[in-house]
């Protein structure tokens, strides 16, 4: 009997983290009708963006006070790839037959494994990310000034090109003092805030004129010295965040399995309670998968944007006639979906004390095979259907004997249950059954 609580306690641990990735599946399936394969790669970004987190301000520290802040970090790293995913790569494809954005989720999941194995190790990379993020915060900064109309469907462009001109001079003249010479003085820092400014506001008030006449130009001159200098500024700011923090970390490389952090009181000697053990991670996965789901379930329950993401799932052309932002919507689905995915990477890395770049891929698989098993769509489902999943392959390796049990056979028992519920019951445990209709 212990055997088989002990088999139950793994199961639920387990099915605890499928459950946890599951949500995202299920999510944005429920608003965008999208199976984003790519979401398993969420969940990896999440367990580095936490090994991040430790290694920039708490490396060889232990303490649990530094777990909520590796969290945080694990969620920054989450929602922005998936808001960027979702921006970049399936909002273009929206209408696109539904083959198109399948196709684009696997691409991106290949990408995004690829980047971490090739670029984890190299911290270069967050230089021009950085400066793009730096850009876009002082386009965001000055478009917020001015009531001169940026947005129109068809002159957009040409009515942004001022400010976009008054960002991209501090950047180039950024760019060519910095490759010229890495280390400057103060003054000579200043100076490229000084003559960004100057410089980014000039060309821009011309770009004005050139694309709007005098008028727009003069109602344009504060927000575009507003967009030089906040650019100007950031990317010093960046550039002393990248010297002084980021470059003088040891990063180890993603080609091998890295070491996962071992924090107290959540890992550490297993405790044993009548004869089954239960790892202090354990604990935390399954208390986690209960905190995220009683809070998402009051997020899309009880509040505004809840109400509004259960309206665009119901009928997305009609929640838009009602005034609901679809894209808005959209975007909070995927950071929802992301922001579970980066606890279960940081559970995954405290129960298994290492991480690395193709964890994504089979525990996405399963997370989808649970999400299926629920019922894909249903958040309840996903979170069945990921526990049940976790049972199952528990109880299949210890009980199942011969040439077809143990532990290599347990990934085999996952997908042979998607099968079958495939077969004989589509659309999941929890799930309702849906006629399309021509």
């Amino acid at each position: 009997m212990d055997q088989f609580f002990q088999q139950l306690v793994n199961g639920l641990t387990l099915g605890s983290l499928y459950a946890l990735i599951a949500v995202g599946y299920t999510v944005v399936y429920g608003i965008v009708q999208l199976i984003n394969f790519a979401h398993g790669e969420v969940f990896m970004i999440g367990a580095f963006g936490a090994l991040t987190t430790y290694l920039l301000f708490f490396n060889g520290d232990t303490s649990v006070w530094i777990l909520p802040i590796m969290i945080i970090g694990a969620m920054i790293a989450s929602v922005g790839t998936a808001v960027a995913m979702e921006r970049v790569a399936y909002r273009p494809l929206r209408n696109a037959p539904r083959l198109a954005p399948l196709i684009t989720a696997i691409g991106i999941s290949v990408f995004l494994q690829e980047f971490m194995r090739l670029f984890y190790e190299r911290p270069g990379w967050t230089v021009p990310v950085m400066a793009a993020i730096a850009v876009a915060i002082a386009y965001w900064v000055g478009a917020g000034m001015t009531d001169v109309p940026l947005n129109h469907p068809i002159t957009k462009w040409r009515d942004r090109s001022p400010l976009l001109t008054a960002a991209a001079v501090p950047l180039l003249l950024w760019i060519g003092v910095r490759l010229a010479e890495r280390d400057l003085s103060f003054v000579v820092s200043a100076g490229i805030v000084v003559g960004g400014l100057v410089l980014g506001t000039a060309i821009g008030l011309l770009a004005a004129r050139l694309t709007g006449g005098a008028e727009r130009a003069r109602a344009l001159v504060r927000p575009l010295a507003v967009v030089a200098v906040v650019t100007a500024v950031l990317l010093e700011v960046s550039w002393l965040i990248f010297e002084g923090i980021i470059a003088k970390v040891d990063w180890p490389s993603a080609k091998q399995r890295i070491p996962f952090p071992q924090i107290d009181v959540v890992t550490g000697p297993a405790l044993e309670i009548g004869g089954v053990t239960i790892q202090r991670s354990a604990i935390f996965t399954i208390v986690a998968l209960a905190i995220c789901s009683a809070l998402l379930w009051y997020f899309i329950n009880r509040t505004r944007l809840g109400r509004g993401m259960q309206a665009v799932s119901q009928d997305p052309d009609t929640a838009r006639l009602m005034g609901i932002n679809v894209d808005r919507i959209i975007v909070v689905a995927f950071a929802l979906g992301a922001v579970l995915a980066a606890v279960a990477g940081v559970s995954q890395g405290l129960q298994n004390s290492n991480i690395d770049f193709r964890m994504g891929f089979l525990a996405g698989l399963k997370a989808f095979t649970a999400a299926v098993l629920g019922g894909i769509g249903n958040v309840a489902g996903a979170v069945v259907g990921g526990l049940v999943l976790g049972v199952v392959e528990a109880m299949a390796t210890q009980y199942i004997p011969g040439r077809f049990g143990g532990g290599s056979w347990k990934d085999v028992w996952a997908f042979v249950i998607l099968i079958l519920v495939l077969v004989f019951r589509p659309q999941g445990l929890l799930g309702a059954r849906v006629v399309d209709r021509a």
